[in-house]
């Protein structure tokens, strides 16, 4: 699972984009995968990188859209067994002519042996769902088990969780035991002790399980994973919201299955200003 557009999300424009080999050489993109608006020298989609400083005040990435299609033809497309379908840059002649291709559309003829990305454009609007793992792609955030019953509802202490809390910004869900389903902010700065300002309704019995991970609904902070070549197929839940994170507006949280935890969000307006923004 990668990023992709939420269902009910408003009507989304895509259009075909060539691959871009100016800045990297070669360019892997992938269904799924995030995509920017280059401001200086490229000749074609670019993948997004991780966020650097407050809502990436250093980068000043503009968001551009996510992909949804390749132009490879469909019985010799490229596939990885973990990230999914993705094509590649192809820079001469000879190169374009040994990948098999499916037209493109819109401004590009369908004869372009270019390789290209269909992308789905993002506005400040558009609603995303977006996965959520530890560290590497793929890996389900640490499911905790309480080791201390509290009775008040107000505090959990389990094994360690993928990162330090920060007050305000992390949730803790109860996947199991009494407030199975429950969501709470904490108010805590730890891995393995996590107190809530807003009780659970229930008591909290030793062995109830839950999961503990750094965003929030509203107004929150994600960083994406960077793995080379794949990099914006997901969120990483081993980084905090403390110094590099993208801002999203969150709908929903989604903890409920192990490997399966997502963010129904929207990329705070700020991420689609580039270089003109000063803050």
């Amino acid at each position: 699972m990668a990023f992709k557009i939420a269902q009910g999300s408003q009507a989304i424009e895509q259009a075909w984009f060539p691959i871009d080999s100016v800045n990297s050489g070669t360019t892997f993109l992938s269904i799924g995968q995030l995509v920017k608006l280059q401001l200086t020298a490229f000749n074609g989609m670019n993948p997004l990188a991780i966020a650097a400083g407050i809502a990436d005040i250093t980068n000043k990435q503009a968001i551009f859209g996510v992909v949804t299609g390749t132009n490879n033809y469909p019985l010799t497309e490229t596939f990885n067994a973990t990230y999914g379908q993705f094509h590649t840059t192809a820079l001469t002649q000879a190169a374009q002519a040994a990948i098999q291709k499916m037209g493109a559309e819109g401004m590009h003829p369908k004869g372009d042996t270019a390789p290209m990305v269909q992308v789905a454009m993002l506005t400040p609007y558009t609603t995303l769902e977006g996965p959520i793992y530890n560290a590497t792609y793929g890996v389900a955030p640490t499911l905790l088990t309480c080791t201390t019953a509290n009775a008040a509802g107000t505090s959990v202490t389990t094994n360690a969780c993928d990162v330090i809390t920060v007050a305000e910004m992390c949730t803790i869900y109860c996947r199991t035991g009494a407030n199975a389903g429950i969501y709470r902010i904490l108010h805590s700065a730890s891995t393995t002790v996590h107190t809530e300002t807003m009780a659970f309704p229930n008591a909290i019995a030793v062995g109830d399980t839950f999961v503990v991970l750094p965003y929030r609904q509203g107004q929150s902070y994600a960083q994406i994973n960077s793995t080379a070549g794949y990099i914006g197929m997901c969120f990483d839940c081993a980084v905090g919201p403390v110094t590099n994170y993208f801002r999203l507006d969150v709908k929903e949280l989604d903890f409920a299955k192990s490997g399966q935890e997502r963010l129904i969000f929207r990329f705070n307006a700020i991420h689609f200003l580039g270089d003109t923004r000063s803050t």
